[in-house]
């Protein structure tokens, strides 16, 4: 689905069906769907933007913690148009491992998943717990910064845009 506070034009939501807290806790069959989905909008984003998008989730898995990774709880993965200018200094900063495949997402940890465009899969674990954390690093690596806040600021013409091309 498209999201409010869209920083660019080409900004998606996988979300669950179900109600969890976030991807590490969808059934097999749910998480066979989840990566059927992520493929399809890579490939339908490398269509349309000429180039394949970034995909990360800020997963809270744990039920009653005061320290959630996300500000809506309730699984869903963002589908981004966007490469980082530097990468490799946000991949350093947040102390991202690089993993084989989604079986690694956390059950009992706060953490963050991050797909690159190169479809190279990371997590951290080790991270300051703030929210939009990496929204805030897209909307500085867009030139405004102060942005970041879906709450506040809706980019509605970044999604008509979206909706329009994804249809």
């Amino acid at each position: 689905m498209p999201s409010i506070g869209s920083l660019v034009d080409g900004y998606l939501l996988i979300v669950s069906k179900r109600h969890v807290n976030s991807m590490a806790n969808l059934s097999e069959n749910e998480k066979k769907e989840y990566e059927f989905l992520i493929n399809k909008y890579r490939n339908l984003f490398k269509k349309i933007y000429n180039k394949f998008p970034i995909i990360f989730e800020h997963g809270s898995p744990i039920l009653n913690s005061n320290m959630k990774a996300s500000s809506v709880i309730h699984a869903h993965s963002h589908i981004v148009n966007h490469n980082f200018i530097d990468e490799n200094s946000i991949i350093k900063k947040l102390k991202f491992k690089e993993m084989d495949n989604l079986k690694f997402l956390s059950k009992d940890k706060n953490y963050i998943m991050y797909i690159n465009s190169d479809n190279k899969y990371y997590i951290t674990n080790d991270f300051k717990t703030i929210s939009q954390i990496i929204r805030k690093i897209i909307a500085k690596d867009l030139g405004y910064e102060n942005m970041f806040d879906w709450k506040k600021y809706e980019f509605l013409e970044n999604i008509y845009s979206t909706i329009k091309k994804t249809k």
